[in-house]
């Protein structure tokens, strides 16, 4: 019992850091999607926000 406890911690542990350091290098930001700064009807359409819950 106490390895899976110890297991479990030394996974949430790497969880929060792991999750912290890839949020520091892949940090969103706030630019369109080439669907809605590139549009032009034929490769690059934006999806209907209700359409987005179907892929």
């Amino acid at each position: 019992m106490i390895t899976f406890l110890i297991s479990f911690a030394a996974l949430i542990l790497g969880y929060t850091v792991y999750g912290r350091f890839v949020e520091h290098v892949f940090a969103p930001d706030n630019r369109p999607t080439p669907a809605i700064a590139q549009a032009d009807g034929i490769d690059y359409v934006a999806m209907p926000y209700w359409k987005v819950f179907m892929i």
